[in-house]
């Protein structure tokens, strides 16, 4: 008979091995789905459930395969996060002298510590309301133009302006998102949309807010206040309705193929927020989420729901 604690170990490496990625100790605790004050106590029933040959360790780290190429995998994606990091947070403060941007933070694969080769940087930002489309056409119109329309170093995948901070979304796939989203540009921004999103302690009490003392003060440079203060006016209100169109449009032509639940889930293009996850990445990490707990409850014949 497994504890409580046992099995929402086993939960949350299970989340972990969709991405073939092992956690150490202090990981498996801080993404346990329930509060726990006690990491030693942690440990205990991780070394206890090696034992017993229902997880594995390997060097630091734990997971529900004996495989070594996942820890290998995992080290080697953690050391290039690492050298990709520095130029994320140049691009970072790029992109915060943008117009009507008041905060920048890096999400996906860097916000969690790992990059492969192919990885993109993705990046999460906030807007002045009724200037999101006007902020996202720029930042397209820069991407396409210096930057080849790469992907790789350069892909926001999602903007949100200061007045619509709650994610409407809540599950286990947003929750690890929003908590590990890596702040670079504008700290008060930051902390009210962590307070705005606190609920993602009802998936992960112990998960530590993400340090913001060493994030960029929000001083706008002289391009950026003229700028902001040519489109703070009429025009500007006609320019993000007509972007937003534009991109809407786009969207809608591109992708016209897909069931319309599948579409409202991938994007979303309101005044207030616009998402582009074209991949389904979510819809994906939770069917195989749920997929994994069924297999681990047949073998291992035990309730993890």
């Amino acid at each position: 008979m497994l504890s409580p604690l046992a099995k929402n170990i086993i939960k949350t490496l299970a989340y972990y091995d969709i991405f073939s990625y092992p956690l150490n100790a202090d990981e498996v605790f801080h993404n346990l789905p329930v509060n726990h004050s006690s990491s030693k106590e942690v440990k205990n029933e991780l070394e206890y459930l090696c034992a017993k040959n229902i997880l594995f360790r390997i060097d630091d780290f734990y997971l529900l395969k004996n495989n070594q190429e996942f820890v290998q995998r995992r080290i080697n994606g953690n050391r290039l996060c690492n050298k990709r990091l520095k130029s994320a947070f140049r691009m970072s403060k790029l992109i915060s002298k943008f117009p009507f941007v008041r905060a920048v933070l890096l999400s996906g694969s860097i916000s969690k510590g790992f990059m492969e080769k192919d990885s993109d940087v993705d990046y999460f930002i906030i807007t002045k309301p009724g200037r999101l489309w006007i902020t996202k056409l720029f930042l397209t119109i820069f991407k396409k133009i210096f930057l080849l329309n790469s992907r790789k170093v350069f892909c926001i995948n999602y903007y949100i302006d200061y007045n619509h901070l709650e994610i409407e979304e809540k599950n286990v796939f947003t929750a690890i998102e929003i908590a590990t989203l890596i702040p670079v540009f504008g700290k008060e921004y930051y902390d009210k949309f962590y307070e705005k999103n606190i609920w993602i302690k009802n998936y992960f009490p112990n998960f530590p807010k993400r340090n913001n003392q060493m994030i960029d003060k929000d001083n706008p440079g002289r391009l950026q206040k003229i700028l902001e203060k040519l489109f703070d006016n009429r025009f500007g209100d006609w320019l993000d309705d007509f972007a937003m169109k534009l991109f809407s449009k786009t969207i809608s032509k591109k992708f016209r193929y897909l069931d319309k639940n599948d579409f409202v889930l991938a994007f979303k293009t309101t005044k207030c927020e616009s998402k582009y996850h074209p991949k389904f990445f979510q819809k994906k990490v939770l069917i195989s989420f749920e997929e994994k707990l069924n297999q681990l409850q047949q073998s291992l014949k035990i309730s993890l729901m």
